[in-house]
């Protein structure tokens, strides 16, 4: 008996484990079947999300040769944290720039081709405008830099050369020719043996086309001194050097003495004033009572001058020098270079405009540069 339960319990024990193990198989073959489709699901999901990043991918290079292949038009804003650019472009620092912009936008423009350019800001037209007047780039090659038509571009510069000349010479710089005690305030050590002199007057000339087929025109704006057609104006310096006087342009055969009669400068300065000019302004005759004129000496039929004539024509020359450094800075505009056709109706506005734009460059005196700062 006890060896027939033996070998009964011997053939139990297998049966159980068989039963067990009959139980548990199922489940492990599900697990692992739960789990391959898990990575099946998520391998497709990523070769999706792949192929959809390819696609963007695709777009955006596409979208990214197209950008690079079309023109970006040239702004204030990409060059106005640049002052070497900035003097290149409209010869301005950046502060400068922003008070002329700032204040010209405090009044409201009226195109003068009865349309206004809504694709730029009044910024970058006053920015295009100056670079006109310091580059003399042609309408073609601005309309180039700044993605636009030749029709825009005269449009916008004509209107801010009108605007520039209303606000700033006519309303700040006409007619306002600084007072004596005010020049003395600000009167360089140069000016020492001249402590009353008020203006610095000097001409300068400007070429342009020829008069279209009237010959008295012609006549007129030819200059034997430059051997061509000019216009003529003459200008008046403070000591300090800045710009405070500048008239009309004349035909370039008009002499100096019948552009200050004419202009009626004269009127505009007080008793006990002094003006240093060259020898070209023979106006004593013109001057009011109490007014003074200081030009060199003429040689006349002396053979050569004396010591004191030398030593004033030395003092007239070393203060009188810097109307003709304005004179010189005013020429640095490039659209003074030469007066096109185009442009002789407005050219008494052009070259006032630009006498005005040199006040805003630094000062050309040592003495009154060492004592400028400015903080925007």
């Amino acid at each position: 008996r006890q060896c027939r339960q033996a070998e009964i319990g011997e053939s139990a024990e297998p049966e159980t484990n068989e039963s067990i193990l009959t139980d548990t198989e199922p489940v492990v073959e599900n697990e692992v079947a739960d789990e391959e489709h898990n990575y099946m699901q998520s391998y497709s999901s990523l070769v999706l999300d792949i192929k959809e990043l390819e696609k963007q991918i695709a777009y955006l290079q596409t979208e990214m040769a197209t950008l690079q292949s079309q023109k970006h038009p040239l702004t204030v804003a990409n060059v106005i944290d640049n002052e070497q650019k900035m003097l290149m472009y409209p010869s301005l620092k950046p502060q400068m720039f922003r008070i002329i912009d700032s204040t010209l936008q405090r009044f409201p423009l009226v195109y003068v081709d009865s349309w206004t350019p809504s694709a730029f800001s009044r910024t970058d037209q006053l920015f295009m405008t100056l670079m006109k007047l310091k580059l003399n780039c042609p309408f073609l090659d601005l309309a180039e830099r700044f993605c636009t038509s030749k029709a825009t571009i005269h449009n916008i510069i004509i209107t801010h050369v009108f605007a520039l000349h209303e606000v700033f010479f006519e309303g700040m710089m006409e007619n306002n020719i600084l007072s004596l005690l005010k020049c003395k305030a600000s009167m360089p050590a140069i000016f020492g043996d001249f402590n009353c002199c008020r203006l610095v007057i000097d001409a300068t000339e400007v070429t342009q086309d020829v008069p279209g087929q009237d010959m008295t025109a012609q006549s007129q704006t030819y200059s034997s001194y430059k051997n061509r057609h000019t216009v003529k104006s003459v200008t008046g310096v403070a000591p300090n050097g800045a710009v405070v006087y500048v008239s009309k342009l004349y035909p370039g055969s008009t002499s100096d003495v019948a552009i200050v009669k004419h202009s009626n400068m004269l009127a505009k300065l007080s008793p006990g004033d002094m003006i240093l000019a060259d020898k070209e302004f023979t106006i004593h005759s013109l001057l009011p009572q109490g007014i003074h004129l200081n030009i060199p000496p003429f040689l006349k039929d002396k053979g050569q001058y004396t010591p004191a004539e030398v030593q004033v024509c030395r003092k007239i020359a070393r203060s009188r020098i810097h109307a003709e450094r304005v004179n010189e800075r005013i020429k640095y505009f490039e659209i003074l270079s030469h007066i096109p056709q185009q442009f002789r109706h407005i050219s008494t506005k052009i070259f006032q405009v630009c006498a005005m734009l040199v006040n805003f460059q630094n000062p050309m005196i040592a003495d009154i540069a060492n004592n400028y700062s400015f903080d925007l």
